[in-house]
C-alpha cells in the first residue's frame, strides 16, 4: 500500500514513514494527484474541493492522533507496519550498515554507545536506535491503540 501527503498533512506523511509506510509528500495540488494516479498511490488529503476524487482518500480529522489511527484503519496497515524501516526525509528503505563505516560521519558518543545503525541510500543520512526510539514507538502505538 502507498499513499502521497498533500501539503496539509505534513505530519502524518512523517509518521506514516515512521512506521515504514511508502507514502510521498507534495504540495504541488493537482500535481499531486496525477502522480498519485501515476505511480498507483492513495492520495491523502483534508482539502474539501478533492473529497470525492477518484483515488482519494479524505482525511477529516485535524489531529495527528486520529489521522493516523484512521489511515492504519481504514487501509488494514496494522500487520504490515515495521517501524523506522524508512528514512523520515525521502522516503527511501534504509539500509543497516556496519558500526566501522559509518564512523566518521556521527557523534563520538553514539559510536560508543550504539551498535545497530542505518542509512539512506539516497540522500545518505544516518540513523540509529537512540533513547528516542522507544519513546517513539510508544507513541506511535498509542497514537494507533
Amino acid at each position: 500500500m502507498k499513499f502521497i501527503c498533500n501539503g496539509m498533512l505534513g505530519k502524518l506523511c512523517k509518521y506514516l514513514r515512521i512506521c515504514g509506510i511508502d507514502t510521498l509528500y507534495s504540495n504541488e495540488g493537482m500535481k499531486s494527484l496525477i502522480l498519485a494516479r501515476k505511480e498507483n498511490r492513495i492520495f491523502l488529503t483534508r482539502n474539501l474541493k478533492l473529497k470525492e476524487k477518484e483515488g482519494v482518500f479524505f482525511v477529516e480529522s485535524e489531529f495527528l492522533s486520529n489521522q493516523l489511527r484512521i489511515v492504519i484503519k481504514h487501509f488494514n496497515l496494522a500487520d504490515q507496519l515495521h517501524f523506522f524501516s524508512r528514512c523520515l526525509r525521502c522516503n527511501e528503505l534504509l539500509i543497516n550498515v556496519l558500526k566501522e563505516d559509518i564512523k566518521n560521519f556521527i557523534p563520538f558518543y553514539t559510536y560508543k554507545n550504539f551498535n545497530e545503525f542505518a542509512r539512506c541510500p539516497k540522500c545518505q543520512r544516518i540513523y540509529w536506535k537512540g533513547s528516542h526510539y522507544e519513546k517513539m514507538i510508544q507513541i506511535i502505538n498509542n497514537l494507533i491503540g
